[in-house]
């Protein structure tokens, strides 16, 4: 196109969109709800005046006679298609040159892998919207949300669905943008929540890196302060173990990494492989739980002095350590059979998880005592969108979306366009 060409086609949008504002331009002393509609009503407009000139322009353009056939062969031109696209700006008909391939018989229009369309020919922008709507609502009420907001996009309830799975399946196991180098100490935490699917319950793995500070404060602000990456998975415990640690030693830059975890017996498996300079932390509060196991039986029919003695222990664990609860348990002579197991059990379990419970020290170097990051993260990307009223999952449907949310959750601002899950394979010319 020449610049006299462009230069005229931009004046003919103009006018029309002048043609529009003379039309339809508020009376004086118009509502302001009429003023804002008709603000929003002219900006679609010329969103879809200059989409469709634009698109319409690029997916007609014929690249020559013949174009390479992915099967290797070159295809020859026919004639030009028509397809309706959905895209940001609403559903545009648009005409694409198509070939034909005598080798392997099949044909093809190269614009629609030029333009980078996904399912329900959707262009990348109205792929990453609809995307980024359905990774936090159900997709039944993405439609809704979509009327509500006034926004042009239309796509059926299927092809919602089909473009947020390939997009997510698209999407790199790491962060398209990974955080430098750490400002703090580096913690790191793993846990599991069930999922509802077609067959009965199934775990997701969740894992979290984090740069804790107890100065943070609640504000979005804050929190972003804290740099957490978020890794989900319905995979193998083990490659969410190596995914965390990866980006962990990476932040860390070879400094010790704190891992806090709830006790679990495989929270613990695979971190010398993955994670060799580390302080292993056993969540505080997961502890405390236990400990109030003990006084109820301790204190059996004394409720208040079962509160006390709790409350001694937990002062005794953060200013000592683990020492007078071993002690504790070892010198208690329980009556009842009942008391014997609680003490035989729970002593067990401290006793392997001493080495994990030098809380005073932790506290001194500043360190996370509290899973609580990790029991965030299995809320924000599992929970509030996988474990609605009435729904159930397959897990090959529900891994897309899992990766999808924590991208989101990892990098809020994170453009999408950039992993769009077009349908047509790249030709070359």
């Amino acid at each position: 196109m020449s610049p006299e060409e462009r230069l005229r086609r931009i004046r003919e949008v103009a006018d029309r969109l002048a043609e529009r504002l003379v039309d339809q331009w508020p009376e004086e002393g118009a509502h302001i709800n009429d003023l804002e509609d008709f603000a929003e009503r002219m900006g679609q407009s010329v969103q879809r005046e200059l989409s469709e000139d634009v698109l319409q322009d690029e997916a007609a353009r014929k690249e020559g006679n013949q174009s390479a056939c992915p099967c290797g062969g070159r295809a020859t031109y026919q004639r030009h298609h028509g397809l309706t696209l959905r895209t940001a700006a609403g559903r545009l008909r648009v005409q694409r040159a198509y070939y034909h391939c005598a080798r392997c018989g099949r044909g093809f229009c190269p614009a629609d892998a030029r333009l980078g369309l996904g399912p329900g020919h959707t262009t990348p922008t109205a792929q990453a919207r609809l995307a980024v709507l359905a990774a936090g609502l159900p997709y039944v009420q993405v439609a809704a949300l979509v009327r509500q907001l006034g926004l042009p996009l239309e796509l059926d309830l299927k092809s919602t669905e089909r473009v947020t799975q390939a997009l997510g399946a698209r999407l790199p196991t790491r962060p398209l943008r990974l955080f430098g180098k750490a400002e703090r100490t580096v913690a790191v935490g793993f846990d599991g929540v069930m999922l509802p699917t077609w067959d009965g319950y199934k775990e997701a793995r969740v894992g979290v890196v984090y740069e804790p500070d107890w100065e943070a404060g609640r504000t979005p602000t804050a929190c972003a302060g804290l740099r957490t990456e978020y890794c989900a998975t319905t995979g193998s415990r083990e490659s969410l173990v190596r995914e965390v640690c990866t980006r962990a030693n990476a932040r860390a830059a070879g400094a010790v990494v704190a891992v806090v975890c709830d006790g679990a017996a495989l929270d613990w498996v695979d971190l010398e492989a993955y994670l060799p300079q580390r302080v292993e932390i056993l969540d505080f509060y997961h502890v405390l739980e236990r400990v109030g196991e003990i006084a109820k039986v301790l204190h059996a029919g004394a409720p208040e002095a079962a509160a006390t003695w709790r409350t001694e222990q937990k002062r005794e664990l953060l200013e000592w350590g683990p020492r007078r609860l071993l002690e504790a348990l070892r010198t208690w002579e329980p009556e009842s059979e009942a008391g014997r197991e609680v003490q035989r059990v729970q002593l067990a379990y401290f006793e392997r998880q001493q080495e994990r419970m030098r809380y005073p020290e932790y506290l001194r170097r500043g360190l996370p005592i509290g899973s609580g990051a990790v029991e965030g993260a299995c809320k924000h990307v599992v929970t509030e969108r996988f474990k609605g009223s009435g729904m159930r999952w397959k897990l090959p449907t529900a891994e897309p979306v899992l990766r999808l949310r924590a991208a989101l959750l990892t990098q809020p601002h994170l453009d999408l366009r950039s992993c769009v899950a077009t349908q047509h394979p790249a030709l070359r010319a």
